[in-house]
């Protein structure tokens, strides 16, 4: 409904633009998560000659507005190939040497029919599916259709259960859809056969975490997704004519366009049943991934606060993600254990008290610290 609106907004000089949003009669929003850290120069894993000023590091996550719904009344995808909790989250890191790092990746909904009645105890909702696989295929290609377009190739993570027998049966569709999708197929160019477009890797989340290591074990997905992470890469541009005046806060600086250097090619799609708690701290491995992948490229390593500050950012991105979610919540906010939370705390309203979300934040806390110290 606004693409109109915004189409016809480009097509104005900057002046009649400007003009335009200061009027904010055209106000764009999303629902989600928005927040920036500021980085000191003296942990900042970016380094430059030019100056000491802070640079800054952001996580965007946008939620769609399409098959929106609450938990257990929105699941799985409908006939236009459009997912519930489908989520695009994007890490920034901007040097003020105009140096610019992005990472995008993805969640939403196992992309089948499926649905889940709700029940008082947790664990004890039944998973059904809806539909036959020969009726699923079309908008589960449809789906996949509408990310490759979008963002090139896709890696889909599934870290559903190979126990419980309801995600069992998920992730059995889900790797007969892959299977059938025509984007699974080698295409040859020239001779020559290139990967598919769409590939899956599995990773039981709970049985991975259940050892000694616990929620640390979680590192191991890199293994698993680590060459099609480095094939993927990520968006890199820079500032290449910078004037500036003045210093500190009140620095103004005159852009004069950005030289890309690099592009991301391809996109990791993660889910687990809710796409909350498992797929927060999978999501933040990989973000992890691809700023190591990128400081590796300019032989510039990170400090451990740099890492602290990554985890934390990806922590409040768990805690409030995903408002309409919170009515499902069945975990007690007093446990303040691993072992009897069992990784379900309830995703905060911004809006909360805040005593009502400070053991869930203390365990996420700390799940995310003790990770950022493996490396």
């Amino acid at each position: 409904m606004i693409d109109p609106l915004i189409d016809f907004r480009s097509r104005l000089s900057p002046q009649e633009r400007k003009a335009l949003d200061v009027s904010h009669i055209l106000t764009s929003a999303i629902r989600g998560f928005v927040s920036s850290l500021t980085i000191s120069a003296s942990i900042s894993p970016v380094k430059a000659n030019e100056t000491n000023y802070p640079s800054c590091l952001t996580v965007i996550s946008r939620l769609s507005c399409r098959r929106a719904g609450t938990r257990f009344n929105s699941r799985g995808i409908d006939d236009d190939g459009f997912v519930a909790n489908f989520v695009e989250t994007e890490t920034i890191l901007w040097h003020p040497s105009g140096l610019c790092f992005s990472y995008a990746q993805l969640r939403g909904s196992v992309p089948i029919f499926w649905e889940q009645a709700p029940g008082l105890l947790p664990g004890q909702q039944k998973i059904q599916v809806t539909r036959s696989a020969e009726g699923t295929q079309p908008a589960f290609d449809l789906h996949f259709e509408h990310l490759a377009l979008a963002y090139g190739a896709v890696h889909i993570v599934n870290l559903l259960s190979e126990s419980k027998p309801g995600e069992a049966e998920l992730t059995s569709r889900y790797q007969y859809h892959v299977r059938h999708s025509p984007l699974n197929q080698a295409v040859e160019l020239g001779g020559a056969s290139n990967s598919q477009v769409l590939q899956a890797s599995e990773f039981d989340f709970h049985a991975e975490t259940k050892g000694p290591g616990g929620y640390e074990a979680a590192s191991m997905i890199k293994r698993l997704i680590h060459d099609r992470g480095e094939n993927f890469a990520y968006f890199l541009c820079e500032d290449m004519d910078r004037l500036g005046a003045g210093s500190g806060s009140e620095e103004e600086v005159l852009r004069r366009g950005a030289t890309v250097f690099l592009q991301q090619e391809g996109v990791f799609r993660t889910n687990c049943l809710d796409c909350l708690d498992r797929t927060n701290l999978i999501q933040t491995i990989i973000s992890q991934m691809a700023i190591e992948a990128f400081l590796s490229h300019r032989s510039e390593p990170a400090a451990a606060d740099f890492w602290m500050r990554h985890s934390n950012i990806w922590a409040d991105n768990g805690d409030v993600r995903h408002p309409q979610e919170e009515i499902g919540c069945a975990t007690d906010p007093l446990v303040g254990t691993f072992q009897d939370l069992r990784w379900h705390w309830c995703p905060k309203v911004i809006f909360y008290p805040a005593w009502k979300d400070v053991s869930c934040r203390s365990i996420c806390r700390r799940s995310q610290e003790r990770y950022s110290n493996v490396h």
